[in-house]
């Protein structure tokens, strides 16, 4: 097997670059992104709403947790295409581009869950001492 034969395929393939700069892709990605943060925002105060009534921890259940999941992974989808774009525009190919576009579109994605768990985390923790404070000066 001629190693240097597959290592230059292998090189093609990561430096692989398109025919001119992808500005459709990042229409396309600010487009997505942009009809997914909508639902996205609009969700996710409706759940607020709804726990600020109900104030219980079975308010937020499963399905309401995926319904705010799926529109925050539609922007991460997005957002992702627009940064691999830029990146291919400012010259990177097409694959390191793709590729550190995932890895950052992905931990910034999982940051943004987990401070939404850690906010609701705490205006349940503040209404729990709140609905205390009032029944031990009702006693």
């Amino acid at each position: 097997m001629n190693w240097s034969t597959s290592l230059q395929q292998f090189q093609d393939f990561a430096l692989f670059r398109f025919p001119q700069p992808p500005y459709f892709l990042l229409l396309i990605g600010l487009i997505i992104s942009l009809s997914c943060v909508l639902p996205f925002v609009l969700t996710l105060r409706q759940l607020l709403k709804y726990w600020s009534q109900n104030r219980s921890p079975s308010a937020l259940s499963r399905w309401s947790k995926l319904q705010l999941l799926i529109p925050l992974l539609g922007t991460g989808v997005g957002i992702g295409i627009v940064f691999a774009s830029m990146l291919e525009i400012f010259g990177l190919p097409t694959l390191p581009s793709y590729l550190v576009s995932l890895l950052v579109t992905i931990l910034i994605g999982s940051l943004v869950w987990s401070q939404i768990g850690i906010i609701l985390g705490r205006r349940l923790l503040r209404s729990y001492l709140a609905d205390f404070s009032q029944f031990s000066h009702q006693r």
